[in-house]
């Protein structure tokens, strides 16, 4: 009989494949015959009838710095089970590494500390029976454990990962325990840190022991696709796969035609491979699953994950907005906005700059992940999101992808390159200092906005974010883009009555504006109805083509105004020697 660690599935009408065939059932596990040799698929332990009921109970790791035991690593083996067991045969594999166990007995519901050869046993013995093992070690940064019996079959197994302590404890000094050792399925989820004040029980009951049935079905974590037709998913556990994969899983729309399936137990990883022309670019598909069940037999419901492949061509996705200068503490940024009318993975997609020659420095990756961006939405790249949070305001914070890795942008000028894996040029855009509003003084902390994300790059395109803004827009439209739709009502109050006196009613003024182009320098001015100037509310500020500006009722001297009649004097001045004025009156009044 022939074990393997994962499994090759292969569907459709060749000759190999496996067709609807009843698959039976050793105890929990499931098992397959596959060309006359039985193929493992997945499952939780056989039943205790069936196995010696030995599992991993504890793993002392890094027992630096020490609390109160010695300082040296061991791994303990618990026999849960009613009768003795020898462990003559047996294997306990750390890692890539399989250490055969010499004959040494277990007594039913007894211990025993697997600890290196060279003092480990003496330091260790008084704790109960210790077994020496040459080469024994447990990596501090994780590794996986497992315990098979004489047969070959994995009778306990573990991917120890320091992160299943908890907080703090990870550090060292501190065992990992087993819950409940007569839970034999996920087993990730049936460990905690020691809470013994030793900082570990070696040779007898654990610290943490208790009944701990695992209620959690299981779910997708993540998905990526990797080109040209392969889609892995990553599971939060191991699946209990029973029956055909094909029993599990349909596709809407219908069309792609899975080639062959893989599994892999250890990493709790699916890769699907299609057909090569099964999937039609664009196409956004839904693979749906049905039937999953973890170990413990928890069913999962609702399950689906997206897929499908769009190469995007040349301008289907922008480069909408950029800060190259940010604030002190803030973070470059560099926006993208998925014109293309599709679902574009970005996983594929790389960012470069050109050097003094044009050509592509250090590419990039967008994302390394399969993450979808859906039509005409935004994806803010940086390195640091609360380098942006701090600053602006982003009311998608679902936009805003941190990565460790990307060009670095000059204060002063460079060009930024958006392309494709196969070479194809996406978008490009050259900025430089001097692309920002003649009056900025001072440009650190204003971004580029592109005017609308459906024109070309050209330097005109180009405009700083305005002040109303806060001088970036972050994962949402740009102050720069034009208006939708004109309208010969340029500047709206809302209300032009209002009552500052903190009722919660109507106690700001929205002066809201609307101008036929980006780059307009504002200044209102407010006045009492005897033409005396009573606060300058807006000067010299940059407006975007749609601005929201507010009067609280406020002067000069932060003193609330009498009620009365006042006057909103609103004037506009254009780069190019334009020039527009409206004047608006509105009323201040104590109650509404």
């Amino acid at each position: 009989m022939i074990v393997f660690n994962y499994i090759f599935i292969f569907i459709g009408l060749l000759s190999h494949a496996i067709v609807a065939k009843s698959s039976p059932i050793v105890g929990s596990l499931v098992w397959k015959e596959v060309s006359g040799e039985v193929c493992r698929e997945v499952g939780e332990r056989p039943s205790s009838s069936l196995l010696d009921r030995v599992v991993l109970n504890e793993i002392m790791a890094d027992p630096t710095p020490v609390v109160h035991l010695p300082d040296r690593e061991y791994l303990e083996l618990y026999n849960a089970g009613e009768l003795a067991v020898n462990l003559k045969g047996w294997s306990l594999g750390l890692g890539t590494k399989k250490k055969l166990l010499p004959e040494v007995v277990i007594p039913a519901k007894g211990y025993l500390l697997v600890a290196a050869v060279g003092g480990g046993g003496a330091d260790l013995k008084s704790f109960g029976s210790v077994l020496e093992l040459s080469g024994f070690g447990i990596t501090n940064t994780g590794m996986a454990l497992t315990l098979a019996n004489t047969a070959g079959l994995t009778v306990d197994s573990l991917p120890y990962d320091p992160s299943m302590h908890r907080k703090g404890a990870e550090a060292g000094g501190y065992s990992l325990e087993r819950i409940d050792p007569d839970r034999l399925c996920g087993s990730v989820g049936n460990w905690a840190t020691s809470i013994a004040e030793a900082g570990g029980t070696p040779g007898k009951v654990n610290s943490v022991q208790a009944t701990n049935t695992d209620r959690q079905p299981p779910a997708i974590v993540q998905s990526v696709w990797k080109e040209p037709s392969g889609l892995t998913i990553q599971w939060s556990e191991p699946i209990l796969w029973q029956g055909r994969f094909t029993d599990h899983l349909f596709i809407r729309p219908e069309g792609p035609q899975i080639d062959s399936v893989k599994w892999d137990p250890a990493s709790e990883l699916l890769t699907l491979w299609f057909l090569k022309g099964s999937l039609v670019n664009g196409v956004d598909y839904q693979g749906y699953f049905q039937g999953i069940r973890d170990e413990c037999g928890n069913a999962a419901e609702g399950l689906s994950v997206p897929f499908g492949i769009y190469h995007p061509a040349k301008g289907d996705v922008r480069i909408n907005e950029v800060l190259f200068h940010p604030f002190p503490g803030g973070s470059e940024f560099i926006e993208l906005f998925n014109n293309s009318g599709h679902t574009i993975d970005l996983n594929g997609m790389w960012l470069a700059l050109r050097d003094d020659n044009g050509d592509l420095k250090t590419k990039y990756p967008v994302s390394e992940l399969s993450q979808r961006m859906a039509d005409q939405s935004y994806l803010v790249l940086t390195k640091s999101i609360s380098g942006i949070t701090r600053f602006y305001k982003t009311p998608c914070e679902a936009c805003l992808l941190q990565r460790d890795k990307l060009p670095v942008l000059s204060d002063q000028a460079a060009t930024i390159v958006l392309m494709a894996d196969e070479g194809t040029l996406i978008d490009e855009m050259h900025y430089d200092e001097g692309m920002h509003h003649p009056a900025m003084t001072e440009t650190a902390g204003i971004s580029l906005e592109r005017a609308a994300a459906s024109d070309g790059a050209s330097k005109a395109s180009w405009h700083s974010a305005s002040a109303d803004v806060g001088y970036a827009t972050p994962g949402y439209p740009n102050s720069a883009e034009l208006p939708k739709e004109r309208t010969d009502q340029r500047v709206t109050l809302d209300p032009s009555c209002f009552s500052p006196n903190g009722d919660g009613f109507h106690d700001q003024m929205k002066i809201l504006l609307k101008v036929p182009e980006a780059d307009w320098i504002l200044n209102i001015t407010i006045l009492n109805y005897a033409g005396t100037v009573i606060r300058k509310l807006v000067q010299n500020e940059l407006a975007g083509t749609r601005s929201v500006w507010e009067w609280d009722g406020l002067n000069a001297d932060n003193q609330r105004v009498i009620p009365g009649i006042y006057l909103l004097n609103i004037s506009l001045f254009h780069p190019s020697g334009k020039h527009e004025l409206f004047r608006l009156s509105c009323v201040v009044t104590d109650r509404l």
